[in-house]
């Protein structure tokens, strides 16, 4: 009896390990946190190479000398974008001056972006906010610092792993002391900084399962980029690699 009572826990045990495992690997619509998480990487990866390239923009914007870089950008994200700035520029003592060399010692910049994206295996419904905040403007600066915050209201789909998932995403962005070095032609990516995104998304799965899942992020950027515009993107324990120029993300690991 005491045998048969032991295997019979034994067997017990062994079952719920199983449905454990199955119900971690085939979480609704075949797909893990890890996967979602993936896919989160994936949009905010692409926002933020915008949100760089946008902040080169900025300077040109403002009437400061940031030349091929910025009107490359500019025409690059403009395709499918809707983009409308303001600006407003401040002396050394915090009072409004005219935009522009001179007097200028601090630039603010109000962006709104809404359009839609392509990209590899996902398309986006893009509505964001952006404030900038540039210093190191001055006509003997070799550097410029940005500081900023906004928000982001993106439903993007997804298709791979023989499913649709759509999800609709909400953000607070959060840009913190993004420093480029001076001129842009020859130093195009920030040299130190983060841009941090705190993500909370909801996925709807379309395949062989239908479902509704919920997934929050913390998705960290830490600069220097490499020459290459590669840079390591954190997103909660998943850690991937991100190319400011192809806006790909690739390389994950974690979960």
């Amino acid at each position: 009896m005491s045998r048969m009572r032991l295997t019979l826990v034994s067997l017990a045990a062994l079952a719920t390990a199983g449905l454990a495992a199955c119900s971690d690997s085939t979480a609704p619509g075949g797909l893990t946190d890890t996967s979602l998480a993936a896919d989160l990487a994936t949009s905010a990866g692409d926002a933020i190479a915008t949100d760089v390239t946008q902040m080169v923009v900025n300077e040109q914007f403002g009437g400061f000398n940031a030349p091929a870089l910025a009107e490359a950008a500019a025409a690059t994200d403009s395709n499918s974008f809707n983009i409308s700035r303001t600006r407003t520029c401040y002396d050394a003592q915090g009072n409004v001056v005219a935009c522009g060399q001179g007097l200028t010692a601090s630039l603010v910049i109000t962006l709104q972006l809404d359009g839609t994206r392509i990209g590899d295996q996902f398309s986006v419904i893009v509505h964001r906010e952006r404030h900038d905040s540039i210093s190191g403007l001055a006509d003997t600066s070799t550097a410029r610092t940005h500081h900023g915050y906004g928000s982001s209201q993106d439903t993007t789909t997804f298709t791979r792993d023989s499913t649709t998932r759509t999800a609709d995403i909400a953000a607070s962005d959060t840009v913190a002391d993004l420093v480029f070095h001076l001129p842009h032609a020859s130093n195009p990516w920030p040299v130190s900084g983060q841009i941090i995104r705190n993500l909370n998304a909801t996925f709807t799965v379309t395949g062989a399962q239908n479902s509704t899942r919920t997934i929050s992020r913390r998705v960290v950027v830490t600069f220097p980029a490499d020459a290459e515009g590669n840079v390591q993107i954190q997103v909660g324990t998943l850690t991937c690699n991100l190319n400011l120029v192809t806006h790909r993300v690739t390389g994950c690991t974690g979960s």
